[in-house]
């Protein structure tokens, strides 16, 4: 077991304050900005009537930057042309967070006036740019912009997004250049037509983005700036982390780069925050920077992983001598096979539990975990905690001592399991605790595999007082 007190884990996405964002309301805490439930859907009709979507289920949080991954062809655009209304919904539900409502818009058998009301509060980005070739950049923008008018002076907002997207009188090394704001869609090219597109779909903020494939035809220095453009409107990052990315071509390499003047036009044309994205895409450099990453095969959302989540529970189980020298791939197979797909800075909710049974155990306070002397077999458990603190108790003599206090991502309940012998101290709750669970089996599984240092870890224990901890 581990001693030394730890924070309570990462702040979470969307944790921004609603005071700060002028008039927009956000769902109720703890709830999702996009709702997906037993979604099911088909091609075809009569003997040609094919299952492509099967009992789908997500949910995305405010703030979310939200990979969807998978193979061709296993559901993903589908998916998202259900969530954006694009595409009747067959079966199923699908509710988007309406911030001026103050509810929940459902998608299930509502008439298209409301889908048109459903579609306003999204930004599509798709992967052919869906420009009106008789318009110029600005104007297909200005198009956008009238759903939603807001700008003072509209036009400059446009020509603002239009110059960091490196479309304006600007080039990268900060040198005039003839803008493009002016071209229609025939004059631009495939790169330029979808940074056009890009720059029409966040033109008004939009609380939720749908994107599919947004990126694939840039070159690296504007798909660094689409994708710091994103992150910035789900949350606000420090001007000093911004400037790491203004760096010289050979610092950059393949990653890209951006230009010092890009940063502050940035922070201007990003006057709110908050958005949500869920994006379909194959490239790296969102990848790296997702919150949740939701992979698909075969129309099936197979696994829903909320990075921080992983990140969470494999530093904690690195912690453990039990884990420490296990391969990284064998360590990231036991994290992934506890997680429940929520922040480790949210609450879980029954719901989550129920989708996820006995991977996360919920205590209120003065509740035991463990109990000194309980013998150990294949229903015992280790012990992950999640939130909350909890205190390590042993009876001595019919004297109980207070060992320790243990907070989030440490653990307890290894070395009985190394040992194979009855809990030496117990565990008891001092705040409401949520504790990740490793089965014996699974325990024995991964811990089998690094059982040479282990031995070693198990010397020092026997060296020490005699009595290995709980």
């Amino acid at each position: 077991m581990s001693s030394e007190p730890r924070e309570n884990g990462p702040p979470r996405p969307g944790s921004f304050s609603p005071e700060r964002e002028s008039g927009n309301r956000l769902p109720p805490p703890g709830q999702p900005v996009l709702r997906i439930r037993g979604v099911n859907h088909y091609f075809g009709s009569g003997d040609t009537r094919t299952q492509v979507l099967f009992d789908n289920n997500l949910e995305v949080m405010p703030g979310e930057l939200v990979i969807m991954s998978g193979p061709s062809g296993s559901g993903k655009t589908t998916i998202l042309t259900l969530i954006g209304g694009l595409r009747t919904l067959q079966e199923g539900e699908i509710e988007v967070w309406d911030a001026d409502r103050g509810g929940y818009r459902t998608l299930q058998g509502v008439p298209e006036p409301e889908l048109v009301q459903v579609r306003r509060l999204i930004g599509f980005i798709f992967q052919r740019h869906n420009l009106f070739d008789s318009l110029t950049a600005v104007q297909n923008i200005r198009m956008a912009q009238q759903l939603k008018e807001r700008a003072t002076d509209p036009g400059a907002d446009a020509r603002d997004v239009l110059t960091y997207l490196l479309l304006g009188e600007k080039d990268l090394a900060g040198k005039d250049q003839k803008s493009r704001f002016d071209y229609k869609p025939a004059q631009l090219s495939g790169g330029q037509r979808q940074r056009v597109a890009i720059a029409r779909a966040l033109i008004n903020r939009p609380k939720l983005v749908l994107a599919d494939e947004p990126t694939a035809a840039l070159d690296a220095n504007s798909g660094l700036a689409v994708v710091t453009l994103v992150q910035e409107l789900a949350r606000a990052r420090p001007e000093a982390d911004l400037m790491k990315l203004v760096r010289s071509a050979e610092e950059a390499g393949e990653n890209g780069r951006l230009a010092e003047w890009q940063v502050p036009l940035l922070k201007r044309v990003v006057a709110e925050h908050g958005t949500t994205s869920l994006i379909v895409t194959h490239d790296a450099r969102i990848m790296n920077l997702a919150d949740r990453i939701v992979h698909m095969e075969r129309g099936r959302i197979e696994s829903n992983v909320v990075v921080a989540e992983r990140l969470f529970v494999r530093e904690g189980l690195r912690q453990s001598p039990a884990f420490a020298a296990v391969l990284p791939e064998e360590q990231e197979k036991l994290a992934d096979s506890v997680l429940i797909g929520v922040h480790p800075g949210e609450d879980v909710r029954p719901d989550h539990l129920a989708r996820s049974p006995g991977r996360v155990e919920v205590y209120e306070p003065g509740q035991f975990i463990v109990r000194q002397g309980e013998a150990v077999n294949e229903e015992s458990k280790f012990y992950l905690i999640r939130r909350g603190t909890v205190e390590v108790l042993r009876d001595v003599d019919g004297a109980v001592q207070k060992l320790t206090e243990l907070g989030a991502g440490r653990y307890f309940g290894e070395v009985a399991f190394l040992l194979d012998q009855p809990r030496n101290a117990s565990v008891r709750t001092l705040t409401r605790v949520e504790v990740y669970t490793v089965s014996r089996t699974a325990f024995d599984r991964f811990q089998s595999v690094s059982r040479p240092f282990i031995e070693r870890v198990l010397a020092n224990f026997r060296a020490g007082d005699g009595s290995p901890r709980t």
